[in-house]
């Protein structure tokens, strides 16, 4: 039977009930047989007991001199004796009219002296079981076996019949009376039956299974519905509740505002790499206790799969704005993971992201309304977290160019278009160079160089930025192996670690490989890192930092102050370089606010003994101004723009 239309994950139960249903359908016929097979046997064993009973009393006075001398003669002289022919006779005379097709005598020996089948007369019988019986005086019966039916019967089927000369007695027989009855019709009948009772419990069986299927497809068909790990239900109930809200609000003269609030949490996929399934589920479920708490009813959250959770909307103010509604809802949201989630120990602070889509009820399908809310929370991802990206018409389009992007990115990457650039960092006291970051660039075939900003947060979306980021830190890493033997001997190259990089498993390994092949001392090479990254999950961000650090390379947290990361947490991490963020140093020089800040950081910087780097010198006045709170090192447009390897060499060769 084929099962592949059951789901899989019931096609061995299936099968294995199936194999039951048909095992026990089959037991049920056999046993029903073998039942009324003994039934037939046992009537046949009685009247062939009396047919030869009567047999024995007859004929056992007359001839039983001659049975035991016969006993005494070989089998093969048994059917010469001379008292065969007379034994016949009477033997006719005394099954006439009875249902017998065939007589035998045996000696005690179990060698047949007599047999209406003259042919038999002289076989050795003493192996059979049931002679061997009937010479311990037991009655015994059977159905006759193949080659033992009267000759001439065809396929029609016998009841053999063992009846001692002395029933009852366990002393020597004199002999041994053989009776084989025609049961054919009987035997008809109960195998007839046998089939019948079979077909009908197999009918059965079917019915059971088929009953069976259709609770296991239904028992799929919730599960589908319904996530095992939240207990909500997914895309399909979703779709099921909007259309239930669509017919309960009927014909409306003022129609509510309806449809999808989607939230959109990152960091499951990350808390599962480095702390297990379990954990990830523990987050999934409080995920949930903190959405239900913005709807009024249970049965409008839904899960839609991997990290997106969807709320049903309905809103009945008369005159509402979908913007101003939109913008409630998603902050609403979004402020319900202000506070890190505590997954067995562990505070992950997670992203959040919000997509919303509204319409009327008669004016969008339920499954496009879903379709839409998703597009909005794709822009919002894209948008970064804790951004909200309300539907309107045409946002698709931008989604789709981003797909056609994010397929020019895998060719890029294929067709090695990606290229790195330098840009020096100098030592803040005299200018001299003391090393370079290394940016990543797309060398576009048409439209030439494209800037990082222009492709980075697709690569982070397709989680292309772990082979994009690995192609350049082994560039990277290469290259100032040369620089340190052509340019500086001390030379050292930082490289940016994406969020999604710094998530990857594999990334210590990964650091170690880039190391070993180009050669690079691990103390030449500076890991940088943003603030978010390291404040999502603290304790794994420690974990990989120190196993860095280990290696002997340098960690720098990139545009510092900008970010959400405890103060108090650098009291603990591994980082030896601060570097503050462009945004401060271009307006310090004229804003006081901005100023505070980095020589905040700068204090800060020097009370933890941190190298501290202004990025986004362009000016002398912003060089003036690092200096003098304490900067170490420089790096801006001022000194020079990100440069390819050949211009980087041509700018600082100093032979």
């Amino acid at each position: 039977m084929q099962l592949t239309s059951i789901p899989a994950r019931y096609q061995t139960p299936a099968a294995a009930l199936f194999a039951l249903l048909l095992g026990t359908a089959w037991l049920t016929a056999w046993g029903w047989k073998q039942h009324a097979t003994g039934t037939v046997i046992e009537r046949e064993l009685q009247r062939n007991i009396a047919v030869a009973t009567g047999l024995s009393n007859v004929l056992l006075p007359r001839y039983v001199s001659e049975i035991r001398r016969a006993a005494r003669t070989s089998a093969a002289e048994v059917p010469k004796l001379e008292f065969q022919p007379a034994l016949a006779e009477d033997v006719a005379r005394q099954i006439r009219g009875q249902r017998v097709a065939k007589v035998q005598i045996d000696d005690p020996r179990g060698i047949v002296v007599f047999s209406t089948d003259a042919a038999s007369i002289g076989t050795d019988q003493s192996g059979d079981e049931g002679i061997v019986h009937a010479l311990r005086g037991e009655a015994q019966a059977r159905l006759a076996e193949a080659g033992e039916a009267p000759r001439g019967s065809g396929d029609r089927d016998f009841v053999r019949v063992f009846v001692p000369s002395s029933p009852g007695s366990a002393e020597k027989q004199d002999a041994v009376f053989e009776a084989y009855a025609d049961v054919t019709d009987a035997m008809v009948e109960v195998r007839n039956d046998a089939r019948y009772i079979w077909a009908v419990a197999n009918l059965a069986g079917l019915t059971v299974f088929g009953v069976a299927l259709i609770i296991l497809r239904r028992a799929e068909e919730a599960q589908r519905r319904k996530d095992s790990v939240t207990g909500l239900q997914g895309r399909e109930g979703a779709v099921e509740a909007l259309k239930a809200a669509y017919r309960d609000l009927g014909p409306l003269a003022s129609p509510p505002r309806i449809g999808w609030l989607l939230v959109g949490v990152q960091r499951v996929r990350q808390v599962s790499a480095a702390y297990g399934h379990r954990a990830a589920d523990a987050m999934l479920r409080e995920i949930r206790l903190r959405l239900q708490a913005l709807v009024d009813d249970e049965s409008k959250l839904f899960r839609l799969g991997g990290e997106a959770f969807a709320l049903l909307v309905v809103n009945r103010e008369a005159n509402g704005n979908d913007g101003a509604l939109a913008e409630r809802l998603a902050r609403a949201a979004i402020k319900r993971f202000d506070a890190p989630i505590m997954v067995e120990g562990h505070a992950i602070v997670a992203d959040v992201a919000v997509g919303v889509a509204l319409g009327h009820g008669d004016d969008v399908a339920p499954e496009d309304l879903l379709n839409r809310a998703e597009v909005s929370l794709t822009e919002a991802n894209r948008q970064g977290a804790g951004h909200w990206q309300l539907y309107v018409p045409g946002l698709e389009e931008g989604v789709r160019e981003r797909l056609q992007s994010v397929g020019g990115l895998r060719e890029a990457l294929e067709r090695k278009e990606f290229r790195v650039h330098y840009q020096p960092l100098v030592d803040a006291a005299n200018r001299q160079l003391v090393g370079c970051e290394a940016l990543v660039r797309w060398k576009h075939p048409t439209k030439g160089i494209i800037p990082p900003d222009a492709f980075i947060s697709l690569l982070e979306e397709t989680g292309l930025i772990i082979d994009v980021g690995m192609f350049v830190l082994k560039e990277a890493c290469m290259q100032a192996m040369v620089w340190r033997q052509t340019l500086l001997p001390d030379f050292a190259v930082s490289v940016n670690l994406s969020a999604r990089q710094f998530a990857d498993p594999d990334l210590v390994k990964r650091i170690r490989e880039a190391l070993e092949q180009s050669g690079l001392p691990p103390s030449a090479l500076i890991v940088e890192v943003t603030e978010t990254s390291l404040a999502m999950e603290p304790e794994y961000a420690a974990g990989v930092l120190g196993e860095l650090r280990k290696l002997g390379i340098a960690i720098a947290i990139d545009d510092f102050g900008v970010g959400y990361s405890s103060l108090s947490s650098l009291r603990w991490l591994p980082v030896d370089v601060l570097k503050i963020d462009r945004a401060f140093i271009s307006q310090a020089p004229h804003d006081p606010v901005d100023a505070a800040i980095a020589h905040a950081i700068a204090a800060l910087a020097r009370g933890l003994n941190l190298t501290l780097v202004a990025e986004g010198v362009e000016t002398e006045a912003h060089a003036d101004f690092a200096r003098s709170i304490g900067c170490d090192k420089l790096q801006g447009y001022l000194f020079a723009r990100p440069l390819d390897p050949k211009a980087f060499e041509a700018a600082y060769h100093q032979g």
